[in-house]
C-alpha cells in the first residue's frame, strides 16, 4: 500500500544522516526538521485516503482485504462509557450518610435495622446496707450490660432535606457484688423513646467550604421512665422529652473525607413526687475521618466526646450526676449489594463515664 512505501522512504531519510559523517548541531537540527515535515506530510496523507475510503467503501472493499472493521472499531472506542458516580463513591457517600455528613437523594428511603451492645464495669466505694438494715460503706463493684436494638426509617425529602424517625427497644442487665459478698442483679427490658429528626444540607463543598448538614430533633417520653422502674439504672426510657440539635461539617481529601459533628440536647423538667427534676444539657463533639478503600469499601476512625451537666432537683444540682464521656471509634462498611451496606462499629471508653466497650451492626437497606 501507498502509505507503507512512503513510511519506508521516511526511515532511509532518518537512516542517512546516521551513515554519513558526523553532523554539525546545526546541520542535525536541519535534518530533525525534515524528518519531521515528512513525517507530517505521511500522516496528511493516511488521513486522506481514510476519508477516501469513509467515502466510498464499495471501492475499498474490491481492493483491500476488509478495513471495515477499523472505523467501526475507531468508533467503539470514541463512544464515551457511562460512569455511575453513585456507584463509585457509594460505600463512602453511604458512609456519610449514617455519620450525619450527607443526606438521602429526594424520595429514597432507607430502612436501618440495629443491633448495639454495651459493657461498663465500675469499682470503688458505696453506701450499701447490711442484712439487718444498718447503713455502712463497702467495696462495690458494678457491672453493667445494655443490648439495645432499634429500627429506623429514613426517607430522603426536596429541597436537599431529611427525615428520619426511629424506634428502640432495650434489654438491660445490671449487677452490684460487695465486698461482703453481696451479690444482687436487676434486669428490665421494654420499648425505648421513639426519636423524629430532619435534617437540611446548607451547604455544598466548594473549594475551601465544606459540605454543611444541621438537623433538629425531639426525643418523646414513651419508654418506661426510671422513676416508675423498680430500679431506675435499668429503665428502658428517659421519662423526659428531649429537643436537640446538631451541626456537621464534612471535607474531603481524596481518598479520605473529614467531618467534625457539634450536637446540643436539652431535656424538658420532670415532675416527680412533688419535685421538679430538670436533667442537665448535654453537649457533645465528634471528630473522625472516613477512608475509601474500594468503591464497596470504607474505613472510619473517630472521638466521640458527650458533656452532660448537673442534673437539679428543685433548682439544687445533685452531685455527682454531671458526666463526661469519651470514646474512641473505628467503623467498617461494606456494601453488600442490593441496596444493603453492613455498618459495623466498635467503640472503646477513654473515660470513667463511657462503656469500656460498645459494638454495634447496622444494616442499612436502601429503596430506589
Amino acid at each position: 500500500m501507498r502509505p507503507g512505501v512512503l513510511a519506508l522512504a521516511a526511515c532511509c531519510l532518518v537512516a542517512a544522516p546516521v551513515r554519513a559523517q558526523p553532523l554539525a548541531r546545526d546541520e542535525l537540527l536541519e535534518a530533525l526538521k525534515a524528518r519531521d515535515r515528512v513525517i507530517a506530510a505521511l500522516e496528511q496523507r493516511v488521513a486522506a485516503l481514510e476519508r477516501e475510503h469513509a467515502a466510498t467503501p464499495t471501492a475499498v472493499q474490491g481492493s483491500a482485504p476488509s478495513p471495515t472493521l477499523i472505523p467501526s472499531a475507531a468508533s467503539a472506542s470514541a463512544k464515551p462509557t457511562p460512569v455511575d458516580d453513585d456507584a463509585e463513591l457509594q460505600a463512602l457517600s453511604r458512609t456519610l450518610v449514617q455519620r450525619g455528613g450527607l443526606v438521602l437523594p429526594p424520595w429514597r428511603a432507607e430502612i436501618i435495622p440495629t443491633l448495639a451492645y454495651s459493657n461498663r464495669e465500675v469499682q470503688g466505694l458505696a453506701l450499701a446496707q447490711t442484712p439487718e438494715g444498718v447503713p455502712t460503706v463497702a467495696d462495690q463493684r458494678l457491672r453493667e450490660d445494655q443490648l439495645r436494638a432499634s429500627a429506623a426509617l429514613r426517607l430522603g425529602l426536596p429541597w436537599s432535606s431529611q427525615l428520619e424517625v426511629r424506634v428502640p427497644y432495650a434489654g438491660l442487665r445490671e449487677s452490684r457484688t460487695l465486698g461482703d459478698g453481696t451479690h444482687a442483679v436487676n434486669e428490665a427490658s421494654g420499648f425505648g423513646d421513639v426519636e423524629v429528626a430532619l435534617s437540611h444540607q446548607f451547604l455544598r463543598e466548594s473549594g475551601w467550604r465544606p459540605d454543611l448538614v444541621g438537623g433538629l430533633s425531639w426525643r418523646f417520653a414513651t419508654g418506661r421512665d426510671p422513676f416508675s422502674a423498680q430500679v431506675s439504672s435499668v429503665a428502658a426510657g428517659s421519662g423526659v422529652e428531649e429537643f436537640g440539635a446538631r451541626v456537621t461539617a464534612v471535607k474531603s481529601s481524596d481518598p479520605m473525607v473529614f467531618f467534625a459533628t457539634l450536637s446540643y440536647a436539652h431535656d424538658l423538667a420532670a415532675h416527680e413526687a412533688g419535685s421538679v427534676v430538670q436533667p442537665g444539657d448535654a453537649m457533645g463533639l465528634s471528630l473522625g475521618a472516613v477512608l475509601a478503600v474500594n468503591p464497596d469499601t470504607s474505613l472510619t476512625f473517630g472521638l466521640a466526646q458527650d458533656f452532660r451537666a448537673r442534673t437539679q432537683i428543685d433548682g439544687v444540682g445533685a452531685p455527682g450526676s454531671d458526666t463526661t464521656a469519651a470514646s474512641l471509634q473505628l467503623g467498617l462498611d461494606r456494601v453488600l449489594g442490593s441496596g444493603a451496606l453492613l455498618d459495623v462499629t466498635l467503640g472503646v471508653g477513654l473515660t470513667r463515664d463511657a462503656p469500656d466497650y460498645a459494638l454495634q451492626v447496622s444494616l442499612p437497606i436502601r429503596f430506589r
